[in-house]
């Protein structure tokens, strides 16, 4: 049997042809390979970081700086306090207030004029000054509703804050309404 010359250079061709795309196939079950491998890699570097968000939440701290707090509202019976831990995008008195709206503990027109940490006998103490608003919704209420919506708003920031005494004044002025004055420090309402 004699091959020719064509037949033999056209199989040889087509062995080589063969063989460099077996390579290519080869190469491309690399390239996959190392593919599936950078994206298990990405998933379990999801999944730790999921752990470490759980750890987070321990703390209190998630992960883009937010902080969980505990909310204070008054119970149905509005004598004694709720709580609902909500997370805020940091703790300012602006964001507090902002929760206790949304509880329905103060009205919307409520606003923080300022509020600092202080040292007062050796505790860690807050001075909250509010809007008139404030007087104005609290001065309109009865003597249970007054009692729960000022304890609400002291043992939120209270816990907010960690702090173990909280001073509240209305535009600078001590907080008076009819049924009490609030000329000094308090700490967290029962």
């Amino acid at each position: 049997m004699k091959i020719s010359k064509r037949i033999l250079i056209g199989v040889l061709i087509l062995g080589i042809l063969a063989t460099g795309c077996a390579k290519g196939s080869d190469k491309d079950a690399e390239e996959a390979e190392k593919k599936e491998a950078q994206q298990l890699e990405i998933q379990d570097q999801k999944e730790e970081d999921t752990g470490d968000d759980e750890a987070k939440s321990e703390t209190d701290e998630t992960e883009e700086g937010a902080k969980k707090v505990l909310i204070y509202f008054p119970n149905e019976d509005v004598d004694g306090f709720d709580t609902e831990e909500m997370e805020l995008p940091e703790v300012t008195a602006e964001n507090l207030i902002a929760a206790l709206v949304e509880k329905g503990v103060i009205p919307a027109d409520v606003e923080a004029i300022s509020c600092k940490e202080v040292k007062v006998d050796d505790e860690d103490a807050l001075e909250l000054d509010l809007n008139d608003a404030f007087r104005t919704y609290i001065q309109s209420m009865g003597t249970a509703g007054e009692y729960a919506s000022i304890g609400s708003l002291c043992n939120t920031f209270l816990s907010a804050y960690d702090c173990e005494k909280i001073q509240i004044t209305v535009e600078g002025e001590t907080l008076e309404t009819g049924h009490a004055e609030y000329p000094g420090y308090m700490s967290a309402f029962e």
